[in-house]
């Protein structure tokens, strides 16, 4: 990688996180919930993500690594299994932070979700550590309960820079993840955010997703924002604004609505 890109190494920023965030296999985790998504799911919160994206929904936890408890992969499952039973959900995921962050507590804990057998685990990732460490992905390949969803957070390494403020490099990873996943088998599929760049950007991210993952551009996510009280004032801050995106209400709006 290019010393001289401007940005940080998302990388050397998860070394710094997981000392903060991971205590043998325990994590640490802000909150436990239910959710509407996927048509109801059991959801962990977890605290740090080794990207800094200026549309992200999270606040505190992102950024302050003291919030939060640790729990064991035990004390984590037994958390999400108990929120699944009360309301008769069939899906679990850790969401907040970076997941993959941890990778032996992430591990230990989807073991626990393919013994019982009950429970699809989506796996809501980044993808950055899946794109740097193939031996991620390989351990996954091992769970027939675990699909992996990567948020791609922009159409092109300048695009990238813009809004995560990473090195353009670092964009790299996040495609190498869906070819990782898709050498190894791994159920996938990949979201991308959508509002930053041009049509033009998209559509060369499509077929540069084609060229590492051919089947994943039939199964392709569109992601877009929040337009939360602190997403709005980050944004504003950063001199930044989407093309598209919902209000917290759910309406969506254009950039000429901005205001």
């Amino acid at each position: 990688m290019n010393t001289r890109e401007p940005g940080y190494d998302p990388i050397e920023l998860t070394y710094k996180i997981e000392k903060e965030v991971v205590l043998g296999n325990a994590r640490r985790y802000y909150r436990f919930r239910p959710a509407r998504f996927y048509g109801g799911i059991a959801t962990g919160d977890v605290v740090g993500c080794n990207l800094r994206c200026v549309f992200c929904w999270t606040r505190i936890p992102r950024d302050n690594l003291r919030v939060g408890s640790f729990y064991t992969p035990q004390e984590a499952w037994n958390r999400l299994r108990s929120i699944a039973e009360q309301h008769g959900y069939r899906f679990l995921r850790l969401s907040g932070g970076e997941p993959t962050i941890g990778f032996q507590h992430l591990v230990e804990l989807l073991e626990l979700v393919e013994a019982d057998g009950r429970y699809t685990f989506i796996l809501e990732t980044n993808g950055i550590l899946l794109g740097a460490h193939p031996e991620y992905v390989r351990k996954l390949a091992q769970f027939t309960c675990v699909h992996v969803r990567v948020s791609i957070k922009a159409c092109s390494e300048e695009m990238f820079h813009k809004v995560t403020g990473a090195k353009p490099s670092s964009f790299q990873y996040q495609l190498l993840a869906l070819k990782h996943l898709a050498d190894y088998g791994v159920s996938h599929h990949p979201a991308i955010v959508l509002g930053f760049g041009d049509e033009n950007c998209y559509k060369t991210l499509v077929e540069r997703i084609k060229e590492v993952d051919p089947d994943a551009v039939e199964h392709l996510e569109p992601e877009v924002i929040v337009l939360y009280p602190h997403v709005e004032k980050r944004l504003k801050a950063a001199g930044i604004w989407p093309r598209l995106a919902y209000t917290p209400s759910g309406k969506l709006v254009k950039a000429k609505e901005k205001g």
